[in-house]
């Protein structure tokens, strides 16, 4: 969706979503705090391995050239390849090798993951936290992404960008989300009206702003602006991995926010229901000890 970013007094920008599909043709207006728009941009090669990928043409050659371009990303590539995340059998020491093993779809997870952990920088413990959600999420969204007829590798990197959002107002405003991140709630609906007092956006909004003003695919920004809305019957199928996949990390014990009304995991599960089949649930404990054993890997 189009959008139109201009300074505003008081130190807030404003951006139009000109919502053209619309018969009335009406235009919503979102008001973004000014310092989330002064984030830095999304790391440009993580941006252009996510255009590249897309191409059904593209060749490992070029993607390898690209990545190289920047050694420490490339380090980072290797290390997390190597790491107990992605659990791959046999070391990668060099990165043309290490693609041509892992494929154009593991490596564009890599290079998203690579991206969001340079975005966060030194993490304060509330940063951590919801950084350990949004890559809890990404985690289960691999594991269920069968039922929703996607790969692993798409679901997980849509599920690890969903909450950028908050992470892009913890950055720009501390204090403020610090505030509300240690609120009491009762639900999640409370904090996303509690992000709107405090800084004039909730982070469904703010991470969909940030995901068009980088140029990211649009898939992202549904998901960011959408996982916390009630089901919907147009939902694409994405939004609806992601909502069922935000909701069960949260139940297994990696919430973003702590509210007093937490699912159950059986209660976040019964989304999958529609999808399962003859297939069951995946069994709480064992469910969470894949997560838990592969976020040990962020932990450095």
């Amino acid at each position: 969706m189009p959008l139109y970013v201009t300074d505003t007094p008081p130190g807030r920008a404003t951006f139009e979503a000109d919502r053209a599909a619309e018969p009335d043709l009406q235009t919503d207006t979102i008001t973004i705090p000014i310092k989330l728009c002064n984030l830095p941009p999304f790391n440009g090669i993580a941006a252009k391995v996510l255009a590249l990928t897309s191409d059904p043409e593209i060749d490992l050659q070029q993607v390898s050239l690209l990545i190289e371009g920047d050694p420490a990303f490339a380090a980072e590539i290797l290390f997390l390849a190597n790491s107990s995340l992605f659990g791959f059998q046999s070391r990668m020491h060099v990165l043309h090798h290490a693609i041509a093993i892992l494929g154009l779809d593991r490596v564009k997870t890599l290079a998203v993951t690579v991206a969001m952990r340079g975005f966060l920088g030194n993490r304060s413990p509330l940063v951590h936290q919801c950084w350990r959600h949004s890559a809890a999420c990404a985690l289960v969204c691999e594991q269920i992404s069968s039922w929703y007829d996607f790969s692993a590798q798409r679901a997980y990197t849509v599920g690890i960008m969903h909450d950028i959002g908050r992470l892009g107002l913890l950055k720009s405003y501390p204090q403020e989300s610090a505030l509300v991140l240690g609120g009491d709630y009762q639900e999640a609906r409370e904090v996303l009206d509690a992000e709107c007092k405090a800084l004039g956006v909730d982070h469904g909004c703010a991470g969909a702003w940030l995901i068009d003003n980088w140029g990211l695919p649009e898939a992202f920004s549904e998901v960011c602006e959408h996982h916390h809305d009630a089901p919907r019957r147009n939902d694409s199928a994405i939004l609806r991995l992601v909502r069922a996949a935000c909701g069960i990390a949260e139940a297994i014990g990696f919430p973003a926010v702590k509210c007093r009304r937490q699912l159950s995991y059986l209660e976040a599960a019964s989304a999958l229901a529609p999808r399962l089949g003859r297939k069951a649930i995946p069994p709480e404990e064992e469910l969470r000890a894949v997560v838990t054993a592969r976020l040990a890997a962020f932990e450095r």
